[in-house]
């Protein structure tokens, strides 16, 4: 085979990488999108859940710590060593508490944006980019490092469809040269064949994300839209009946610390 035919499959395999890329991006802001989009609509009401689970946590603790320590603790003790159990806990609620906030308001953002006039060349610019700077065709680690810095970027410019930042990249990026490689027969022959193998992987995460919970739930959620359903209310609804059910278990666990206080002699 000669160079001539080696150069053409090596260029074709970049650009088939570049293409991979940007559909792996693309699945990703689907994904990252719906995220947002369900903590938003559904998160107060996984915050009620949240917070029940951690009543139920604490009363089970107390009740756990009543039960074989009733004559070694005092009340201070006894709240001291729950909240210390449930630190962790609590410090995942508050984080997710965040997390709905963040998420409204992204959400009342993006409904008060525009689209972006032309997103197929938004597309074309981030493939060429990615073309360019793919950490994947470095050289050394010195330059995947570097590359790796700017797709970052890109990526993140790319979800925002933020054209404007990824045109002044690609301007900059045509003038990228990386590290002297090797030339030759062999080398071209050895780089697609590493190209084939990133190739795979490539298209394996992409087939993973698209099988993944999220990607499900988000089909699931156009499907019942498509057919006048509200997917979001349904899924709040099933918040809400798990809510009363951990109400009930609540009562019975408040019931039985106070029978336990009682017992203790710390009423």
């Amino acid at each position: 085979m000669s160079s001539d035919n080696l150069e053409a499959q090596l260029e074709a395999r970049r650009n088939q990488l570049a293409r991979l890329e940007q559909e792996r991006a693309d699945v990703r802001i689907e994904i990252d999108a719906f995220q947002v989009e369900y903590t938003a609509q559904v998160g107060r009401a996984q915050a009620d859940l949240e917070a029940l689970e951690l009543h139920l946590a604490e009363y089970r603790s107390r009740n756990e710590l009543l039960r074989f320590r009733r004559n070694a603790l005092t009340p201070d003790q006894l709240e001291y060593e729950v909240q210390w159990r449930l630190r962790g806990q609590r410090e995942q609620f508050a984080g997710y508490q965040e997390s709905v906030r963040r998420a409204e308001s992204t959400v009342e953002s993006r409904r008060s944006e525009s689209m972006p006039i032309d997103p197929a060349a938004i597309k074309s610019v981030y493939r060429e980019l990615a073309k360019q700077i793919h950490p994947d065709l470095a050289a050394d680690d010195e330059d995947r490092q570097a590359r790796g810095r700017l797709m970052a970027q890109a990526n993140e410019a790319y979800a925002r469809h933020d054209a404007q930042t990824l045109k002044a990249m690609l301007d900059r990026a045509e003038g990228w040269i990386g590290p002297p490689v090797p030339q030759g027969d062999d080398w071209l022959r050895a780089e697609i064949a590493r190209l084939d193998d990133i190739i795979r992987e490539a298209r394996a995460e992409i087939a993973g994300l698209n099988r993944s919970e999220w990607m499900t739930m988000k089909l699931d959620a156009a499907l019942a839209q498509a057919r006048g359903i509200d997917w979001f209310a349904n899924a709040r609804r099933q918040i809400e009946a798990q809510i009363a059910r951990r109400r009930v278990e609540l009562d019975g666990l408040i019931a039985e610390f106070r029978d336990l206080v009682q017992q203790a002699g710390l009423a």
